[in-house]
């Protein structure tokens, strides 16, 4: 009964109006007010199926689709399907004895993938029932071969792992097609994240005001403006908003004081960029002049052209571009880029006032401004019991829609780190 009470919940998208009750009724009752202190931080919400991986994820998802076929169809499918297909996809693939050398596994692997191939051909052939090609468990076949397989000259071969789509788009099981595979802090799971907002008022009850569950990979910075607004919209903006790792970028820090007058606190995402990873001059070594509207990079170099832009994931950048004269001849020019041009984009100039070392963004000592932020403590490799929430037992809405990269201060060259696959769908077989 509890679950297929939460199955309503989230089928009617009703989780967040039975919290805005409760919020409001302790709103009445005067525990709850806008202003002071909120926290948020997320914790991993473990996917209800089963963790499976490589071949047993391919022999999975080609017998869940026979499982489906013949649940609809039995008659058409024992007349069609090949004898040996009876013992080879019977059972579970991890209840199997499956090949030790690669060699062995690559040749399953293949025959797997002609078998789906084959399998695909025949429910779309003119004699077979229309209905089963548009089961989820066919499709989700179909989906799991374009991103696994592909054919040359009538050979069916497994794609390279570089060839693969994004982690943000790749299928992980064939029996919760929504979870994801991602890692953090050496934490390897297939699933969500749930993120939590609470109040954290030192003389009032921690009420919980936002709850919200996304994909795996999906960055805990995309949640602050949907916290904001879905706060503002309910009147129960904090004056400060603590927040851990992952959330504040210089971006978000500037929009949020604009639009809400909210004080978001906690330490600003780190860059990601290969010159912060490889000891190269990362954006933290050039000074950015916004009076002047000139860059001088480490070497005393300055920048010969400014122009306010947008970036390719919609971000709002300048454009500082140094003359060939001062790049070309510079001896440590493989420090800075990679790249033949010499245009660098930089974050908006508003965003330069916190990139102040002393300012509470960056401040996470003990006793510091971040000292209240919320601690959801997730599994770790010694505990697999730990108890976790799992999809169906959180609620409020999905928030997985795709935003504009939001690392204001990643340096970001031009013709470097794009996926080949962005904006595209993946491609066919």
């Amino acid at each position: 009964m509890p679950t297929e009470f939460r199955d309503r919940l989230i089928a009617g998208d009703a989780g967040i109006q039975l919290l805005d009750r409760v919020l409001e009724a302790a709103a009445e009752h005067g525990l709850l007010k806008a202003g002071g202190r909120a926290r948020t931080d997320s914790t991993i919400v473990l996917s209800a199926a089963r963790q499976i991986d490589g071949l047993v994820r391919l022999g999975e998802t080609l017998r869940s689709a026979l499982n489906g076929v013949a649940t609809h169809e039995p008659e058409w499918l024992a007349g069609w399907a090949p004898p040996e297909w009876f013992d080879r996809y019977a059972i579970r693939f991890e209840d199997t004895r499956l090949p030790k050398g690669k060699v062995k596994q690559t040749e399953l692997i293949e025959q797997i993938g002609a078998d789906g191939l084959r399998l695909l051909a025949a429910l779309h052939a003119p004699d077979a029932p229309g209905s089963l090609r548009l089961l989820d468990r066919v499709q989700n076949l179909r989906k799991m071969w374009n991103q696994q397989y592909f054919v040359d000259i009538g050979q069916v071969h497994r794609r390279d792992l570089k060839d693969r789509p994004p982690g943000a788009d790749r299928l992980v099981t064939p029996y919760d097609t929504d979870a994801r595979g991602s890692v953090k802090r050496g934490i390897f799971w297939d699933g969500y994240e749930v993120h939590l907002t609470e109040t954290c008022e030192p003389d009032s009850p921690n009420l919980i005001t936002y709850v919200a569950t996304t994909a795996s990979t999906a960055q805990d910075v995309r949640l602050v403006a949907p916290i904001h607004a879905h706060l503002a919209e309910r009147d129960l903006l904090p004056d400060r908003h603590l927040v851990d790792a992952g959330y504040a970028t210089a971006r978000e820090v500037v929009t949020a004081r604009r639009n809400h007058k909210v004080t978001l606190v906690g330490p600003i995402l780190a860059s990601t960029s290969w010159q912060t990873k490889d000891g190269g001059f990362s954006q933290a070594d050039f000074a950015v002049g916004g009076e002047n509207r000139q860059v001088t990079c480490p070497n005393d170099a300055t920048s010969s052209r400014w122009a306010e832009d947008r970036s390719q994931e919609g971000t709002a950048v300048v454009r500082a571009r140094f003359p060939p004269s001062a790049c070309r001849p510079c001896k440590t020019r493989e420090q800075c880029t990679r790249s033949n041009s010499h245009g660098d984009e930089l974050p908006p100039p508003q965003c330069v006032v916190d990139r102040n070392p002393t300012s509470p963004h960056t401040n996470i000592s003990p006793g510091g401004p971040t000292a209240h932020r919320i601690a959801l403590v997730g599994p770790s490799s010694g505990s697999p019991g730990s108890p976790l929430p799992r999809k169906e037992d959180g609620p409020g809405p999905w928030a997985v829609a795709r935003v504009p990269h939001p690392s204001a201060w990643r340096l970001h060259l031009r013709g470097f780190d794009i996926s080949p696959h962005a904006g595209r769908p993946w491609p066919p077989l």
